[in-house]
């Protein structure tokens, strides 16, 4: 057996966050993650994610919204590069859609310098878009994108650096409280023993806290890459910006200026299709691509090229949508996050600083009431 302070479970986004959070803090740090180092399989991948700030979603999120700019420009002065790319945010919908009036909403609480556009200025701006007349948007131009893998390999260069033990290919497969205090945790390869354990497992967290009966599902998410008909100089970072555009009944689409590694990407936010995170169909359907072509054939056709690339990531939805952090009720020293439901990302180093203070006690300086998992009682 081998002792530890803080063990963290999981070295995605937030894991990999918790582990550089507590190693930074003096404590000897092991990170368990059952996959190789940078694999796509969980929900961290994608090669491209969204850092707003007009935030459509609730307002609970804007304290830990701002933390997590500024300690995306610590992480990457930290790291010698920087991981938040400017490129403006468009985010549209018919008038009383909520991604177009809780962008507006959000802006104009916050006196973020925003423009509000209808859906000529949206054609005339960006001609790929081709939007109905109802059809509004919100321009951000202080938002922008973030690399995953390589925000996530710095985080796992940092807190190794800072002394924490990075274990992959080793999974996890249970965990219990120690007789002596601290908890223990059975691996694939042998047993850990802690004071403090982080749970930051996205799609596998339930298989960790069963007791708790978190109201959680996986959802599968099949990502797009095209290549447009347009001129690329049209499509790349600096001429369009990412983007959100909700459809009404056809759903919420988004996407990311032109990769030339992979191409335009054009997906869908949620798909419906809930899923075993360890039976998923990572295979391209024609049904998944289809629906976005559509989307594109009415809304941006110059984007509806031959596909170039598909991947399916995991979303792991709470019923309202908004993530889950806390501690386990009944073992001191155990905390845990998931839920992201495709928009945590952005959040990463600020979640691991949470987790990290959860685990060891301490109360976090941020506001989290709204995450915690005794919502679901009520």
């Amino acid at each position: 057996m081998e002792r530890f302070d803080a063990i963290v479970i999981g070295l995605g986004a937030h894991g990999s966050a918790a582990a550089l959070a507590l190693a930074r803090r003096g404590l000897s740090v092991v990170g368990l993650e059952a996959g190789e180092r940078g694999h796509g399989l969980g929900s961290s991948g994608g090669r491209s994610r969204m850092i707003r700030r007009a935030y459509f979603e609730d307002p609970a999120y804007l304290p830990l919204l701002a933390a997590a700019w500024s300690a995306w420009g610590a992480l990457g002065e930290a790291a010698g590069e920087p991981l938040v790319e400017v490129t403006g945010g468009l985010y549209a919908g018919p008038a009383e859609s909520v991604v177009f009036r809780g962008s507006v909403a959000s802006a104009r609480a916050q006196g973020l310098p925003h423009d509000v556009l209808d859906a000529a200025e949206i054609r005339r701006r960006w001609p790929i878009f081709s939007p109905d007349e109802e059809i509004g948007g919100l321009y951000d131009p202080g938002a922008g994108m973030i690399r995953p893998e390589r925000a996530i390999e710095a985080q796992l260069r940092l807190a190794a650096e800072a002394g924490a033990v990075l274990r992959f290919g080793e999974r996890a497969t249970d965990w219990r409280p120690a007789s002596g205090g601290g908890v223990e945790v059975e691996t694939d390869v042998g047993v850990h023993s802690a004071d403090h354990l982080v749970i930051a497992a996205g799609a596998w967290t339930r298989y960790f806290v069963p007791d708790l009966h978190l109201p959680l599902e996986v959802e599968r998410m099949p990502v797009l890459w095209f290549e447009p008909d347009a001129p690329v100089k049209d499509v790349a970072v600096g001429r369009l910006p990412m983007w959100i555009m909700d459809t009404g009944a056809e759903g919420i689409f988004y996407g990311f200026p032109y990769d030339t590694a992979v191409g335009l990407k054009v997906s869908r936010h949620h798909s419906g299709e809930v899923v075993d995170p360890d039976s998923v169909d990572r295979s391209e359907h024609s049904a998944d691509i289809e629906r976005v072509r559509a989307f594109m054939r009415r809304n941006m056709p110059p984007a509806n090229g031959p596909l170039r690339e598909a991947t399916v990531c995991l979303y792991t939805n709470a019923p309202d949508f908004n993530f889950v952090i806390d501690v386990h009720p009944a073992v001191a020293g155990v905390a845990y996050a998931s839920a992201c439901s495709g928009h945590g990302f952005k959040f990463a180093p600020v979640i691991g600083e949470i987790l990290a203070d959860l685990a060891l006690g301490t109360r976090p300086s941020l506001p989290i009431d709204a995450f915690r998992a005794a919502r679901f009682a009520r």
